[in-house]
């Protein structure tokens, strides 16, 4: 079934006519677990029901259609969706709504989720978002109990971008899907193989972003962001330099990096573009080269650190973000050790450590594993704790110095009103409004650093740019 969403009808009593059905005004609710990539998948979704007049809602209980937008790689994050998807039996007792499970969860276990959970209406994968519309219009047909998990089997790969209406960023999809087959991870399994969007289209989408919708600064989405381009004779580098050209984009970030396919031309673009952001997240994922053996990460710390180097001596003004998994199957203290090490030598700014959680169909999930869950536990709290001393030194050259940030909101912190904004090296710094009446939302200023602790930055402000947008 294909629906011409062009073709939908206004009615007078307001409500829209698609097909045969007609569609009063509803609202959608949705969780979303995970990285950056499923939140842009959730906006995309909000993006395709609009027609289908579907608006959105922060209350669960007002909710005519719920839809849990899952992640598969971490364990708590998997934990927490079947306990909101189990929660939502109520809700489905309580009064006529709709639900569905969409995601990376949803690409692998559909069948067995409709199976258990009798108030789930449908679920879909991860390369079928742009078909939600269709799906919905199913589910309101009558049809039940329906999955919709196949896979986009062209060479190609074509989107137009979906952003939040007022808001001057963006998420930006250029790559999906994975190669790398790392031992620990789902991903090439819940969102396919690599495919690139082309140099021109990305280009173009953005500079419609700017130009219609007030957008200024961009997130460069994928799986491996670095692998951006190969099949198509292109690269990451090339984008990001054409990207620079567009007048009203003022910050260009990208995520996620795989440390294997960093490139002396993408290092050199980090030394010579005016644009892009001025961090980094290079998942390392464990300091010893044993275990990224048996992760499969095809690079050796070695290699790693000397690409760091490399990529400080293009910019010194970068920081360093990165990933590490405490506990992999059979890591011995020694090899725990290395990562330790390993956190001294790089100096991140900040890093995002988990336990090691096995992942179904995945190789490390069938190595036998001495470790108990008591000893990860220790491992991480080491890890955590080493990264916290050290942050806390690497962060004390941002004192006195002035950062560019826009603002993204306020929030009060022990009484006192402050706004927040993020800087071009990816760290939130907090600052007191120069009257309580001040509404900073979306303004570019600029702000001195005063304080900073390892987990938070203070500053004054020094120029507000204004709302430009």
């Amino acid at each position: 079934m294909s629906l011409d969403l062009n073709n939908i009808k206004e009615l007078d009593n307001g409500n829209k006519l698609v097909g045969d059905l007609e569609f009063p005004p509803r609202k959608m609710w949705v969780k979303t677990y995970g990285c950056q990539m499923n939140y842009h998948d959730t906006e995309r979704m909000v993006s395709h029901l609009k027609p289908l007049n579907f608006s959105l809602t922060d209350k669960q209980e007002e909710a005519d259609f719920m839809v849990f937008n899952t992640c598969a790689i971490r364990d708590l994050a998997n934990q927490k969706f079947y306990s909101h998807l189990g929660g939502a039996k109520h809700d489905k007792a309580q009064r006529e709504v709709k639900i569905a499970a969409a995601g990376c969860i949803a690409q692998t276990e559909s069948k067995a989720l409709l199976k258990k959970y009798e108030q789930l209406d449908f679920a879909f994968g991860t390369d079928v978002i742009d078909n939600i519309g269709e799906m919905v219009y199913r589910a309101y047909a009558g049809d039940k109990k329906f999955s919709v998990t196949s896979w986009d089997r062209s060479d190609d790969y074509s989107i137009q971008t979906k952003v939040e209406p007022g808001k001057p960023q963006a998420f930006v999809n250029i790559i999906k899907g994975c190669d790398k087959f790392c031992s620990y991870c789902i991903v090439p399994f819940t969102r396919g193989r690599e495919k690139s969007r082309r140099v021109d289209e990305i280009v173009n989408d953005v500079a419609r972003l700017c130009k219609y919708q007030g957008i200024q600064e961009v997130t460069l989405l994928g799986q491996n962001v670095n692998s951006y381009g190969k099949k198509n004779g292109e690269s990451l580098a090339q984008l990001i330099m054409e990207l620079e050209k567009i007048d009203e984009l003022k910050m260009i970030r990208y995520t996620t990096s795989h440390p294997y396919d960093i490139s002396d031309e993408l290092i050199e673009v980090h030394g010579k573009s005016k644009k892009l952001s001025n961090h980094l997240h290079l998942p390392v994922q464990s300091g010893s080269n044993t275990v990224l053996q048996r992760m499969l990460r095809e690079y050796s710390i070695e290699h790693y650190l000397e690409r760091l180097d490399k990529i400080r001596a293009a910019n010194p003004d970068i920081v360093i973000s990165t990933d590490i998994i405490a506990g992999f199957p059979n890591e011995t203290e020694d090899e725990h050790r290395a990562t330790l090490e390993l956190l001294k030598l790089a100096k991140y700014d900040f890093i995002y450590s988990y336990n090691y959680s096995s992942r179904p169909g995945t190789k490390a999930a069938k190595m036998d594993d001495v470790l108990t869950k008591d000893m990860r536990g220790r491992r991480l709290r080491e890890i955590q704790a080493l990264q916290l001393e050290l942050q806390a030194e690497v962060r004390q050259e941002m004192v006195g110095k002035t950062y560019r940030v826009l603002v993204e909101g306020s929030n009060t912190m022990k009484g006192e009103l402050k706004w927040k904004g993020r800087s071009s090296c990816f760290r939130i710094i907090h600052f007191k409004p120069e009257t309580p009446e001040s509404n900073y939302k979306w303004h570019w200023v600029d702000l001195k650093v005063t304080s900073v602790t390892a987990l938070s930055c203070q500053g004054e402000i020094v120029k507000d740019y204004g709302k430009t947008i």
